[in-house]
């Protein structure tokens, strides 16, 4: 199956359960990738879950969708603070181990900037990427995005510890 036999669209509170099952599967498959554990989803309701990916303009998720089946996902969540709303967050983006190299990350990636660009008043996309990913950075890099600090050890996972890439898309 091609990328474009892949269908991208909102996630709705219906697929929340789905949303939950793959990311609990993206954090087993790339721990450092998220800075949600296991336990953490875990210890969410799944109200929590369904406002993460459907909670309006604040807060939506794109899901890519093989058929039925959800195989990818990237969330875009814009800051709530008055003086920090022009700026929206990137997160989550994950895409199965048998979907990737189809072009699906970018589709996800493409759908949440287009959704930033529809609201007028964000302006930026941030996000954070582990520095050791290299294949995400350069997707990012490709979709304009800059490179604007790193943070050392951003990230903790067991006893090991992950460098962080922030990176922004300057809209206009």
């Amino acid at each position: 199956m091609s990328a474009t036999d892949t269908t991208i669209r909102l996630l709705t509170p219906a697929d929340t359960a789905a949303f939950c099952a793959l990311r609990l599967r993206a954090i087993l498959d790339s721990p450092s990738s998220f800075s949600s554990s296991r336990d953490d989803e875990l210890a969410r309701t799944p109200q929590e879950h369904a406002r993460r990916i459907a909670d309006g303009p604040m807060q939506r998720a794109f899901g890519a969708f093989d058929g039925e089946r959800l195989v990818g996902f990237a969330g875009l969540r814009r800051e709530p603070l008055r003086q920090l709303s022009h700026k929206a967050m990137l997160w989550g983006v994950f895409v199965d181990v048998g979907q990737r190299g189809k072009g699906v990350a970018r589709r996800l990636v493409h759908a949440c900037i287009d959704q930033a660009e529809r609201d007028p008043a964000i302006l930026q996309v941030h996000l954070s990427v582990n520095a050791e990913n290299n294949a995400a950075l350069r997707l990012y890099e490709s979709l304009g995005f800059i490179a604007y600090g790193t943070e050392p050890r951003s990230l903790r996972v067991g006893e090991l510890f992950y460098d962080e890439y922030h990176l922004a898309l300057l809209l206009r």
